[in-house]
């Protein structure tokens, strides 16, 4: 069954109240704080099988969650975060991770947790009980509040596939149906897990948070290329390569995603900049070799993804 909750009916000063008493009585010990005079949320909830898959989009606000004390670790829910849009900062069990577009992340749902979004964001969220994980992934509470990267190909096939559930969503199948498909769907998420193991244990992981870090510093430079970011972090292109391939992609994709995110999210928290400058600011060479990225990325062009922002 598929229910949609949304305050776009209610005047804007009604609809954080209206929210926080929603969530609460959804989500014990659930808070939202967020400018009250521009807040706007949906949340699309949808019960497939004996798996609950929830699509929560708002702008810009501090979602956090009081632990149930009574709750003991054994029988904990498990919650994937698939960030679709936007940005967000995780802080859980004393670990803090920030998230872009395509990252997934791993909450314990009866702990403490505080998502920290700085402008418009979309997620796709799965909860499960926490034996169906912990069977398919050894030691998974070392994974609780770790980012797994949305550039390793289990990520990018398991958003795929819980998009394409999204859009079936509304059709009619049997129970027995849509319960194989949630079997298939935490086997896919134990290999986003096991993937991020495998890449945090890898020789290059440092390397690459490396790489990631001089991208960040020198986003806006047209001219940063894969070669100049090995030549910064004092390394041959060849070993960075090998660095970004063990990861799922390769240095050229980490700089247009770096540059793409950036891009996005200045398009929405300057809306009277022009598309132009925030292409030229983001380090692309023209704006039309801009928009055409950025369609390709996001599904829009930049002028508008920021009217549906």
């Amino acid at each position: 069954m598929l229910e949609v909750l949304s305050t776009r009916e209610l005047a804007p000063v009604e609809r954080l109240d209206y929210w926080n008493d929603l969530i609460a009585s959804t989500y014990t010990g659930m808070v939202v704080d967020a400018p009250r005079d521009r807040f706007d949320a949906r949340l699309t909830v949808w019960q497939m099988g004996t798996l609950r898959m929830v699509r929560p989009y708002s702008r810009a606000a501090v979602i956090s969650r009081h632990a149930e004390r009574h709750t003991r670790p054994t029988d904990q829910a498990l919650v994937a975060h698939l960030l679709t849009r936007g940005s967000a900062r995780l802080e859980q069990r004393g670990r803090s991770v920030d998230l872009v577009e395509g990252d997934m992340v791993l909450c314990a749902a009866e702990e403490f947790y505080r998502f920290d979004t700085k402008a418009t964001h979309e997620m796709m969220v799965v909860e499960f009980d926490r034996r169906t994980l912990a069977e398919r992934v050894p030691g998974i509470d070392d994974f609780v509040a770790r980012r797994i990267s949305g550039q390793l190909p289990s990520t990018r096939l398991a958003h795929r596939y819980m998009s394409s559930l999204w859009q079936e969503a509304s059709e009619t199948l049997p129970g027995a149906h849509w319960q194989m498909h949630a079997g298939i769907l935490g086997d896919i998420i134990a290999s986003c897990i096991e993937g991020s193991r495998e890449v945090a244990e890898a020789p290059g992981h440092a390397l690459l948070s490396r790489a990631e870090a001089v991208i960040r510093e020198r986003i806006g430079d047209a001219g940063l290329t894969p070669s100049a970011v090995a030549m910064e972090i004092g390394v041959p292109l060849r070993t960075l390569q090998a660095a970004a391939a063990s990861a799922g992609t390769t240095p050229s994709a980490l700089i247009m995603r770096r540059r793409l995110q950036r891009a996005a999210k200045r398009l929405l928290s300057e809306p009277g900049a022009s598309v132009t400058s925030i292409a030229l600011e983001s380090g692309f060479a023209d704006s039309a070799h801009f928009a055409r990225r950025f369609q390709q990325h996001f599904g829009a062009t930049p002028s508008h993804y920021r009217r549906m922002n």
